[in-house]
């Protein structure tokens, strides 16, 4: 059963959940489950209900992003499931054939959630990769303060472990693996510039202790930030003698 609020408010109650329901916004009751339903003191709820079964039922459901977890939904055309219900009962007073008109209503009914779950979908994405995006370029901005995720949140106005899912979703790294590639990166071009110390490179990176930042360095690239310059040393090295020698 599919129950949608047109106007006013109430608060539905399933197990230990409770879900407060306003105008736009509906719920799921599946068959058999006890619910508490309860239309709000001074603005009483007006509601309208579908109820319907079938093997692919579930299926349906969650397209509309609808299931055993998620029993709260919202529409963004709430005058158009109005209308659908406003047709299924016309329908029931029909003749022959009201079962297919009936049929086609609730598919345009489940047609109108479906809509609008995937465009509320689409629009948390774009929202998504818009707070990735700021707290990236604070990342650039900033990496060389003593910047944590809390920090970055705090920013960005997030709560930590979603800020953490939208980098997860987006980027496919923690907001603290992205600081950290950023900074091995820097710290990269720094030593290989070769004007800095280790320990000066470390404190231009936002490591105030040269030693957790050879570790860090170490762990991302394989190499301590010291072998690494000379590596590179060597290779210049090498590359400069080759050249010297084939222009001879």
């Amino acid at each position: 059963m599919l129950y949608f609020c047109l106007e006013g408010r109430g608060e539905y109650q399933f197990r230990d959940t409770h879900c407060a329901i306003g105008p736009g916004e509906g719920f799921l009751v599946p068959p058999g489950e006890v619910v508490s339903i309860r239309a709000d003191q001074k603005e009483p709820w007006k509601l309208i209900w579908v109820g319907f079964t079938g093997c692919r039922a579930a299926e349906y459901l969650g397209r509309c992003g609808l299931g055993e977890e998620n029993r709260a939904f919202r529409c963004d055309v709430p005058e158009q499931l109005e209308r659908c219900v406003q047709e299924m009962v016309r329908c029931e007073m029909l003749g022959r054939g009201h079962e297919f008109l009936l049929l086609g209503e609730l598919y345009r009914f489940l047609g109108w959630i479906a809509r609008s779950f995937e465009g509320q979908g689409r629009r948390s994405r774009e929202a998504g990769t818009e707070y990735v995006e700021r707290a990236a370029d604070y990342i650039r901005s900033h990496f060389q303060e003593d910047l944590t995720v809390s920090k970055l949140a705090l920013y960005v106005r997030l709560n930590r472990s979603y800020l953490t899912t939208v980098f997860q979703n987006t980027l496919h790294v923690s907001p603290q693996q992205f600081l950290m590639r950023f900074r091995m990166e820097r710290a990269s071009q720094l030593l290989l510039e070769g004007t800095l110390s280790v320990g000066e490179v470390a404190r231009s990176c936002g490591y105030p202790d040269p030693l957790t930042f050879s570790k860090a360095f170490k762990r991302t690239l394989g190499v301590t930030p010291s072998q690494y310059q000379r590596g590179q040393a060597a290779s210049g090295l090498v590359q400069a003698s080759s050249v010297d020698t084939g222009g001879r």
